[in-house]
């Protein structure tokens, strides 16, 4: 029964390609006669327009149109669309429209309509209309046209590549005749497959018509041809693999030669051959089940697919074959990695991830002498080098997860993969195409990550051959960087990669050791002075890098101080550095660019900052006295000498030095201040009543710095102002929860007894209401927040300090709102009220100030207010009496000043 399907099914398949055969040469019929209709329309548009009536014209286009619909092969979309039957409307393929001309008239006295005939603006505007289009719509509207005319050569060539596996894979497996007999029937039916598509390509070039669909993806004779290729990929392979008739050699060959076979045919029959052969050629082992395959075998022949598919790539110059062969080589890849035995995967992978890399990463672009002037015909998204390294590395890494063991001999293959692929794109010039720049980040992180591997999990006793193969690639990396930059490739990616990739590499090695290694942290010291002395002489023999080559220097100096200083002498080795560097600018010695002088001074200042709150960092015990000025004191030296070195010649940098100067200066005597006040140096963890007050005068003060510092800014600014606003923040909450739970009405911070004024109220609410008052008054720089609104804060500090003022004198025992207020208390709030609001008043009516004279009149009604609502209910006797004569007797003087005023204003 199984062998009656299976003749059956081979009946069928023979029958289907006999169908199909038949369906072709009608449709080319079909074709035909259509062509041969277009002619004859194209003749009629040629003729020029008789002078016959409309309808005439209308009656003989309207049967054209019908013909053309009727002669329209079965299944063509754009053949059914219709022809529309107006006469300005019909437009031959590749033709210029109408040009306009006089209105047709018929003979009769009476003028018909004139005709809708475009004009040449009218052209022009439709176009403009079309040409507004989209590029994704018009390109989604072409996708979407080629889907419905093509979709059935698609699935049918498609169909056919299966179809001819299975029966390759029917024939030799089911069919009871001898092995041979069984080889021979399955090659001889693929080999006619092929004869067959080449007569029907060479017939169908005897078309014009139906010969310019070779170029294209629509091409039959290419979907025959493909499946008889198919055919011969799964009968090598069966019979070497099943049969055991032919040896590796040989096998290998006739797979290359039906590849080579494959490309030829592709050169004659299009692009769609060589996308079926492609499939063909990468899918033909799937059709071969049973036993353990050879992975050579089948590695060599993945590879002879992809490197024939790269001569038919160089050749044809199509660019979607890039990506064709890329995707189906590392999967093949991948999985043998993942399936072959660990005893020969490092063999195995010293061929084959090397061929890959090279097949893959390089010869698209370069050719295969790696020439970067090679003529490669690829987009910016069919051949991406960063990505085809990264597959590499992904690929090494798989096979290092498997591998049982590792040797000196494996380290260095998988370094050296590292370096393949750094220098490949350079090997031959010493430069390289900039698309090859961003996979030496590709090659940088490999390198750390598989140092780190080693190191972890496999080697944790061989640390100096890791660090020998990193020494190795970081100069490499140096090297290659160098050359890119000194071929005048003056990219910032190539200037970046020069200054950042191998100094930034080699510091993170260094604090690898450090924290994991300490045993060669001298020995990777010497490498880094060795890195830092590199940069030295490039930037002296080469002019143009000088300026970076100085700040590259500075930089892997810092980094080895901050690993073998602490405490204070890192602080004051910054320092130093700071002012060499200022010298250098001063003298144009091997002077560093600007950046590197303001990077090197906001560490110091950052350093500078944390100071207070991390004791790690401090040279002497947290509760000395004396360490703040150990810390602080030879750094705010070596940033005024630095300021006064650069004065003269250099502005912007004078103006950066003077603010670090006042910003560690501030540091220093506010951190100082908070010790004299709260007798601890205030780490944020311990924040009372008097740290509060202490911290948010620093937040105010410092957020005023750094805007004033925004101004002088280049590259910073936008960070200070984003410093300036958070530290007003800071400042904004402090003040809420010194007048909220920490408030002297709340809870008693402030004893009675304390002298007036000289106490905490004055230093927690009058001082930033002066600071604020005086910051609006002189128009100093609050970045967005306008000058009003820092009054209206300033003004309301001051009157809350006056308020609580008054309250702490006249209270003996506490002036929190638990004790009674006192006749004299409520008086004095009237009083200061009067004063304050006649003071307000006359100076706006003065300074002409409208503002301020209604904030002056508003302060006299309140206290206006208050006398007729409270003090006749809190105030009795003498107090009332009084509390009622003073108030009228400031209004009336107060009336009577105005009188007097107006009088000489009005006069003026």
């Amino acid at each position: 029964m199984q062998r009656l399907f299976i003749s059956l099914a081979v009946i069928l398949a023979t029958f289907a390609m006999l169908i199909t055969l038949k369906a072709v040469n009608r449709i080319s019929k079909l074709e035909d006669d259509l062509s041969s209709l277009k002619k004859e329309l194209a003749e009629l548009r040629a003729r020029p327009f008789e002078n016959t009536s409309v309808k005439n014209q209308k009656s003989e286009l309207h049967s054209l149109n019908l013909n053309a619909q009727t002669s329209a092969p079965v299944g063509s979309i754009s053949a059914r669309t219709p022809i529309s039957t107006e006469p300005n409307s019909i437009k031959p393929d590749n033709t210029a429209p109408y040009e306009p001309h006089e209105p047709l008239v018929p003979n009769d006295t009476t003028p018909l309509e004139e005709p809708n005939i475009l004009s040449t603006d009218d052209v022009h505007i439709a176009g403009l209309a079309q040409s507004s289009e989209t590029l994704f719509e018009k390109q989604a509207s072409k996708l979407l046209s080629n889907i419905q005319e093509n979709w059935l050569v698609w699935v049918g060539a498609l169909a056919m590549l299966m179809g001819g596996g299975y029966l390759v894979q029917v024939i030799g497996s089911h069919i009871e005749f001898s092995p041979i007999m069984r080889v021979s029937i399955a090659l001889s039916v693929s080999l006619v497959t092929v004869l067959l598509g080449e007569w029907f390509h060479r017939r169908e070039q005897k078309s014009l018509d139906r010969a310019k669909r070779a170029q294209g993806f629509t091409y039959v004779p290419a979907a025959i041809s493909g499946t008889g290729l198919t055919g011969i990929y799964c009968t090598v392979i069966f019979a070497f693999v099943f049969y055991q008739m032919l040896t590796p050699g040989a096998s290998l060959l006739m797979l290359a030669s039906a590849a080579f076979f494959s490309l030829a045919l592709s050169l004659r029959q299009g692009p769609l051959m060589a996308l079926l052969g492609l499939i063909g050629g990468y899918s033909a082992p799937l059709w071969i089940g049973g036993t353990e395959p050879d992975y050579y075998l089948l590695a060599s022949y993945i590879s002879a697919i992809s490197i024939a598919a790269t001569l038919l790539m160089q050749r044809a110059r199509h660019a979607w074959i890039s990506p064709c062969i890329s995707g189906p080589h590392l999967i093949w890849m991948l999985l043998l990695i993942e399936n072959i035995p660990t005893e020969t995967l490092f063999s195995w992978l010293a061929i084959f991830l090397s061929l890959t890399a090279y097949l893959l990463f390089a010869v698209p672009r370069l050719g295969w002498m790696l020439n970067p002037r090679f003529r490669h015909n690829q987009g910016k998204w069919t051949h991406i080098p960063t990505v085809l390294a990264f597959a590499t590395v992904l690929l090494a890494l798989s096979a290092l997860a498997r591998l049982p063991s590792i040797n000196p001999i494996q380290i260095s293959y998988l370094y050296a993969i590292l370096v393949m692929l750094l220098w490949l794109p350079a090997i031959r010039t010493g430069w390289s195409l900039r698309i090859y720049m961003p996979s030496i980040l590709v090659v940088f992180a490999a390198s750390l990550m598989l140092s780190i591997a080693l190191h972890l999990l496999y080697m944790t006793n061989s640390e100096t051959l890791i660090l020998i193969a990193l020494g190795i690639c970081i100069t490499l990396i140096a090297l290659r960087t160098l050359c890119q930059t000194l071929a005048n490739d003056r990219s910032q990616m190539a200037t970046g990669f020069f200054l950042v990739l191998a100094p930034s590499m080699t510091l993170l090695v260094l604090l690898y050791t450090n924290e994991f290694v300490e045993s060669h942290v001298l020995s990777w010291t010497v490498f880094t002075a060795l890195v830092t002395a590199y940069y030295l002489l490039i930037g002296l023999r080469y002019k143009d890098l000088a300026f970076e080559c100085s700040a590259i220097m500075h930089t892997m100096i810092a980094g080895t101080a901050f690993i073998w200083l602490s405490d204070t002498w890192l602080t004051t080795a910054i320092s130093l550095q700071v002012a060499v560097m200022a010298l250098q600018v001063k003298s144009s010695l091997f002077r560093p660019a600007s950046w590197a002088v303001k990077l090197a001074m906001s560490i110091l200042v950052v350093r500078l900052t944390l100071l207070p709150f991390i004791p790690d960092w401090q040279p002497v015990n947290t509760e000395h006295w004396a360490w703040v000025i150990i810390s602080y004191l030879p750094s705010l030296a070596i940033l005024a000498y630095a300021r006064s070195v650069l004065q003269r010649s250099e502005n912007e940098l004078a103006n950066w030095f003077e603010g670090a100067f006042l910003h560690v200066f501030l540091m220093a005597l506010f951190t100082q201040t908070n010790y004299w006040l709260t007798g601890q140096y205030g780490y944020l963890s311990y924040l009372d009543f008097t740290s509060a007050i202490v911290f948010a005068n620093q937040a105010l003060v410092m957020g005023l710095v750094y805007s004033y510092r925004s101004q002088f800014a280049q590259q910073l600014e936008r960070m200070y102002q984003v410093y300036s606003y958070l530290l007003w923040c800071v400042f904004l909450v402090l003040i809420a929860l010194l007048n909220s739970l920490e408030s002297p009405l709340l809870v008693n911070n402030i004893s009675a007894q304390a002298m007036p004024v000289f106490n905490m109220l004055s230093v927690g609410w009058l001082l930033p209401a002066a600071i604020l008052i005086v910051t609006a008054y002189k128009r100093w720089n609050t970045l967005r927040i306008p000058p009003k609104a820092i009054a209206s804060i300033g003004f309301t500090l001051g009157v809350i300090w006056l308020g609580m003022s008054i309250r702490q004198f006249w209270q003996t025992t506490s002036m929190t709102l638990a004790q009674s207020t006192s006749m004299a208390e409520m008086f004095t709030y009237s009083v200061t009220g009067l004063l304050i609001g006649g003071v307000l008043t006359w100076k706006g009516v003065t300074g002409k100030m409208p503002v301020i004279q209604r904030i002056g009149l508003i302060v006299l009604a309140c206290v206006a207010l208050k006398v007729f609502l409270w003090d006749v209910r809190s105030l009795d006797g003498f107090w009332r009496a009084i509390s009622f004569l003073g108030l009228g007797a400031s209004l009336i003087a107060l009336g009577w000043l105005f009188q007097k005023l107006h009088r000489p204003l009005s006069q003026n």
